[in-house]
């Protein structure tokens, strides 16, 4: 028999995940406001999943979609933050694989030609090492990084 406070939360977390796509660690992490033992928060998160209200392979889709088309973000920092959200690496693999690699070097190009063309002095070695910088804090792998940046000063 499920408690009040065990309730509360199914009506709150189902609530939230009809709206946004959440991961079974967020859940878990917003069931920390309710007083419900540890099990009590592994059946309420094994019950959301049942229900196909946690999903991480519809969310990991949605994740790698939205970080990428929106922030533009490269695949290294999206991959990071699945993890952080603990999302299993079979499901990291399959929505990272849906990022056309056309479309990811035209992303990277025009985030580095954007940031070159805000430099002050581009010809520089220290903007070089900006650009670089700023690239590898987007996401973006250190070769396609290196190659874009050679391209841009050369």
């Amino acid at each position: 028999m499920p408690t009040e406070e065990y309730k509360k939360a199914y009506i709150l977390l189902s609530n939230k995940c009809s709206k946004k796509e959440i991961s079974s660690r967020e859940a878990l992490k917003a069931c920390s406001k309710f007083k419900l033992k540890i099990v009590e928060k592994n059946n309420l998160i094994n019950e959301l999943k049942k229900q196909n209200f946690i999903n991480h392979e519809r969310f990991s889709k949605a994740f790698v979609h939205d970080r990428f088309n929106f922030y533009r973000w490269g695949k290294n920092k999206i991959i990071h933050h699945l993890k952080q959200k603990g999302i299993e690496e079979f499901y990291i693999e399959m929505a990272i694989g849906s990022i056309s690699d056309k479309l990811y070097y035209k992303v990277l190009s025009e985030e580095a030609i954007k940031k070159y063309q805000l430099m002050k002095a581009p010809e520089d070695f220290q903007s070089k090492q900006k650009l670089m910088k700023f690239l590898y804090q987007k996401g973006f792998e250190s070769e396609l990084v290196f190659n874009e940046v050679e391209k841009l000063f050369h």
